[in-house]
């Protein structure tokens, strides 16, 4: 009797723990619609990182379609999550002031320019943002995301346009722009290619190895597997929002993955990475986001800095950069930048960066020195 009496309450407090684990399990997140669905891991990726916002609405409606304004600003909240700010938003006239995303939008337009200006090596006057925001434009007006003869100079985009459904085909160009300089840094250009490189696949130019679309973005995109592998891209069929979270979570997955290698690269590589590391912790800097910009530059190097008589930038993009291994140990290495001030003329910083994981890169900023020069 005592044993089945054992097993009685052995069965109840098992029962218990069940109930207690599958609360514990529904209070990861906020919203009540997302269970069991094929994409909840990728939802509940993004939501945890904050990509998803949900402002008090517990429905994600994960089958309905995503708007092209809102995708523009969750992939520009994929980029920010990774990297953190890399620009100053800047506000744009062919958007419409009353869309409320809209200076998220301007922000990923500014993070754009940064990440092909440093991918490259030099600044652009070429301005990827802005191609991709105006084949959002052609797109709506019933023409085809290609190059026109004749580019109307007052082109804008209303907010209905920001609230339409985005295509798969709109998401495939939108992406590409985003991940160019990734493709750019590869051939190392000149200034005068980077817009011969847009060019051909604005004028479409470069072809489809899908059977029903002829648009080169899927095709010059789908090395970053983003889509999957399929022989149709399916161009005219509207994205859910489940559809764009794997998307999305696989843009972040690539974010972090390539800049973690990217130290393990070349030099050239390895520079890119200095810059673009130095450019985030820079814009935290900036703006005072201490939690990433610890992320990025130890205490006490960022307390060196503030030393200094002149309130001085840890960093410019368009600054040269010198990189030197340690002597003594491979898991350091020596940044020195050229830069200019009004305060105080040319000066040099040397940045040490020491092998660390709490940033995608793996490395931190231990050490800065000022030298004049």
């Amino acid at each position: 009797m005592r044993k089945r009496h054992s097993l009685f309450l052995l069965i109840v407090a098992i029962l218990v723990q069940s109930v207690f684990a599958v609360q514990a399990g529904a209070a990861e997140t906020y919203y009540d619609d997302i269970r069991g669905h094929w994409a909840e891991k990728e939802i509940l990726f993004l939501e945890q990182r904050g990509i998803f916002k949900h402002g008090g609405n517990r429905h994600f409606n994960p089958d309905k379609t995503v708007s092209r304004g809102e995708a523009l600003a969750l992939v520009n909240r994929v980029l920010e999550d990774v990297y953190g700010r890399l620009a100053t938003p800047v506000p744009q006239p062919y958007l419409d002031h009353r869309y409320p995303l809209k200076t998220e939008i301007e922000g990923l337009v500014a993070n754009m320019q940064v990440l092909l200006d440093v991918n490259t090596g030099f600044v652009n006057d070429f301005r990827p943002g802005d191609l991709m925001v105006y084949n959002l434009h052609l797109a709506s007006n019933g023409m085809l995301m290609k190059k026109p003869q004749k580019v109307n100079p007052e082109w804008w985009v209303p907010t209905p346009y920001l609230q339409y459904p985005m295509s798969r085909e709109e998401a495939s160009m939108i992406l590409f722009h985003v991940l160019s300089p990734y493709k750019l840094r590869i051939v190392e250009p000149k200034i005068n290619d980077v817009r011969l490189f847009y060019d051909g696949y604005s004028q479409w130019k470069h072809k489809s190895s899908y059977v029903d679309t002829v648009s080169p973005y899927a095709e010059a995109i789908r090395e970053f597997q983003l889509f999957g592998g399929q022989r149709n891209f399916d161009p005219y069929s509207n994205m859910t929002r489940a559809q764009f979270a794997v998307v999305l979570t696989r843009l972040h997955h690539f974010l972090e993955g390539d800049a973690s290698k990217q130290f393990k690269e070349s030099t050239k590589r390895q520079q890119i990475a200095a810059n673009l590391l130095l450019t985030a912790a820079n814009r935290a800097f900036l703006d005072k986001d201490q939690q990433r910009l610890s992320s990025y530059v130890s205490e006490a190097a960022i307390e060196s800095l503030t030393k200094l008589q002149a309130a001085l930038p840890l960093h410019s993009y368009m600054a040269e950069l010198k990189l030197k291994r340690d002597e003594n140990s491979s898991d350091k290495l020596w940044v020195t930048g050229k830069y200019e001030h009004r305060q105080v003329g040319p000066y040099e910083l040397e940045f040490l960066f020491e092998k660390d994981e709490s940033n995608p890169f793996g490395h931190k900023i231990t050490s800065i020195a000022y030298r004049e020069r």
